[in-house]
């Protein structure tokens, strides 16, 4: 079951670095797959960010690609965001909280799908 585990998180991971959204699918393996909790799943996608955002500040330090004062920005935001919704996912059932994510993962489908800025199809042109 490793080789399968291996397999699934070598694509998620290869498709997670094409935009396409590696997060939900390694959550949707976990539950539906493995059987693991959401919440569990959730946490386990959270560490793969990590490690993928962690390779990507590397590279993109390296290329000086990042503007400080929006690091700094978004650090902030960011650490108040997440202390925000771990006090809050304590307060929500575990059914609200698959049901939020479940809506969250079908409107980000569906806007994928149809809502494509126009632009990005005249990039590809050029």
């Amino acid at each position: 079951m490793f080789i399968i585990d291996f397999i699934v998180g070598f694509i998620v991971s290869s498709l997670a670095g094409l935009g396409v959204g590696g997060g939900g699918l390694i959550v949707i393996y976990l539950t539906l797959v493995k059987n693991i909790p959401q919440i569990e799943a959730q946490g386990i996608n959270l560490l793969f960010f990590i490690a993928a955002g962690a390779a990507s500040f590397v590279i993109h330090l390296k290329k000086r690609n990042i503007n400080k004062k929006v690091l700094v920005l978004m650090i902030i935001s960011g650490s108040v965001g997440a202390i925000a919704g771990s006090i809050l996912v304590n307060l929500i059932s575990v059914g609200i909280i698959r049901t939020i994510f479940s809506v969250f993962l079908i409107v980000s489908g569906i806007t994928e799908l149809f809502l494509k800025d126009k632009s990005e199809g005249e990039k590809d042109k050029k």
